[in-house]
């Protein structure tokens, strides 16, 4: 019986190739830990995401990305961020200088509007992608009170004079107890005046009788209402005096945005454009020039 190989295979060897990419993963690991050691950010944005650089950076059409290399160090993004934020928040500082950041574990940063009372949670840092990741609910709420501001208007505005306008009512209710007492009386009179007409062949109207009683009905949920109306009143301008605080805050949110950017649209320009602006800027200054304004 004729022998026969274990396997077949027309695919020549490829240990130079193997050998190549070995290699060119021990090389990636070497430069970005060469980066690193050197504190040269830019090369380290360029070496986790050399697409995203080339594209946004030097202006290369659809550069060709190193996404497998770049895989070799995604377990590492935690300290990444760490490392690359102590430069960034630097240039945020005088960037976005109304932003402030706390770190809440390894490479997490959450971004708060502003040093003063009562200040916005306002998202999230990411010093990877040099990006902000803002809070959606907190930046619409943003938007809409700019562009109400525009008008002349708050963003609490309508909620705040409507309740205002049940405030009024409620009080009101309050205040119309003595009306009411007045009027239950009268009505009590004339179903004691119904009764004493009463008789089997002078019996009083059932539909009068029934009427009588469903007004006295209404006055009694009047007064169930009168007795809620200091708490209710209270709440109302608890949340008044709430939604007044936080107008207070998007006024000084906007006041901020103006003093550095001149107007909304430039500071959301900017935020935009924060990787290129950035690492740009880290490009003059390892170049030996002056830092972009």
């Amino acid at each position: 019986m004729e022998n026969m190989p274990y396997i077949q295979t027309e695919i020549p060897d490829n240990e130079n190739v193997l050998n190549n990419k070995l290699n060119a993963k021990v090389e990636y690991v070497e430069d970005v830990t060469t980066a690193l050691n050197e504190h040269d950010d830019r090369r380290v944005y360029e070496l986790i995401n050399s697409k995203k650089y080339n594209e946004l950076i030097r202006g290369v059409e659809h550069a060709d990305d190193n996404r497998s290399l770049a895989s070799l160090v995604t377990d590492l993004q935690p300290d990444l961020s760490h490392h690359l934020a102590d430069k960034l928040i630097q240039y945020l500082a005088e960037a976005f200088p109304f932003f402030y950041y706390q770190e809440s574990a390894l490479g997490v940063f959450e971004v708060y509007f502003g040093n003063w009372w009562d200040r916005a949670y306002f998202g999230r840092l990411d010093p990877i992608n040099v990006q902000f990741k803002f809070k959606q609910e907190e930046y619409q709420k943003l938007v809409e009170s700019v562009r109400l501001a525009a008008k002349g208007q708050r963003y609490h505005s309508a909620a705040i004079d409507e309740l205002t306008k049940t405030n009024e009512e409620l009080q009101q209710l309050v205040e119309k107890q003595g009306e009411r007492n007045t009027q239950r009386q009268n009505l009590e009179n004339q179903l004691a005046q119904l009764d004493e007409k009463g008789g089997f062949f002078n019996r009083p109207s059932t539909e009068e009788r029934d009427n009588l009683k469903t007004q006295l009905s209404a006055l009694d949920e009047e007064d169930e209402q009168a007795e809620t109306v200091p708490d209710q009143i209270e709440k109302n301008n608890a949340t008044i005096l709430a939604y007044s605080k936080e107008d207070t805050i998007l006024i000084y949110e906007q006041r901020a945005i103006n003093e550095k950017f001149g107007s909304f649209d430039q500071f959301e320009a900017a935020a935009k454009s924060l990787y290129v602006d950035y690492v740009k800027q880290l490009a003059a200054v390892a170049e030996g020039g002056q830092a972009d304004a």
